[in-house]
């Protein structure tokens, strides 16, 4: 197996877990709205899964970077650390933008955002992050 095949390799698999996660974060949060619109109201419902899709936007961000960082590796110069850093940092800036955005101008109620965030980053138990599925092969 060549390096761009290995790339490749890893490339197809991250994009795998990437869409393993969104999907495992958009059912914790659907199951968590239904509930909440069972046992509370539908402005509760509606705040939950504006929490929830933050931490995916979040996990998209950062993902991409992820994806740009691990390019430079099929020019078989590695991964681009500073390509991680920035993802981080981007992560942190868009989760903290949207919370203002969804807390003081959409003014949707704060306990319920912070719920859908924390139940759609409890996925990250339930798929192994951004972790690879398998091992890359061994070379030599």
């Amino acid at each position: 197996m060549s390096d761009s095949n290995g790339v490749r390799s890893r490339n197809s698999s991250f994009q795998a877990t990437i869409k393993s996660l969104s999907m495992t974060q958009l059912a914790f949060v659907a199951i968590a709205a239904i509930v909440s619109y069972l046992q509370k109201d539908s402005g509760f419902a509606l705040a939950l899964i504006f929490g929830g899709l933050i931490s995916l936007a979040g996990t998209w961000v950062h993902a991409w970077r992820v994806h740009i960082g691990t390019e430079a590796a099929s020019d078989g110069l590695g991964i681009d650390s500073s390509e991680l850093i920035k993802g981080s940092v981007l992560k942190f800036i868009t989760v903290i933008a949207l919370f203002v955005i969804g807390m003081a101008v959409i003014k949707l109620e704060p306990l319920a955002i912070v719920t859908g965030f924390v139940i759609a980053q409890m996925s990250f138990l339930f798929t192994r992050g951004y972790a690879a599925r398998r091992k890359p092969a061994q070379r030599g």
